[in-house]
């Protein structure tokens, strides 16, 4: 299984290197609030096409693997929690179950 998982990221690597060998046209980013005003706040010329294509895929991987830890956390604690009361409930059941063991039977008339 590590090998298929080893040629899938030489795979994905290759593509992205004869993506960004591909694309290398010179673009320039800009950045304001077009809508509402014509000024820019930042504005950057001379940068390949590849690298904002890349770059927002990267960040768009990153947000998702946040969003997947937090979950995972989540989950955790909720097992962990679970896992308590279950103890919990098994000392009661223990408990229960010495008393019933202790105490002689009595027939109620």
């Amino acid at each position: 299984m590590t090998w298929m998982k080893t040629l899938l990221w030489m795979i994905i690597f290759v593509f992205a290197i004869l993506f960004s060998i591909q694309n290398k046209d010179e673009v320039t980013l800009q950045f304001g609030l077009y809508p509402i005003r014509s000024e820019q706040w930042m504005a950057i010329s001379g940068v390949p096409l590849f690298l904002p294509i890349l770059l927002s895929l990267f960040i768009g991987i990153l947000i998702g693997g946040v969003g997947d830890l937090y979950s995972r956390f989540q989950l955790k604690r909720n097992l962990r929690q679970n896992q308590k009361t279950i103890e919990r409930l098994e000392q009661e059941i223990h408990a229960l179950r010495r008393l019933s063991l202790d105490q002689p039977y009595k027939e109620t008339p």
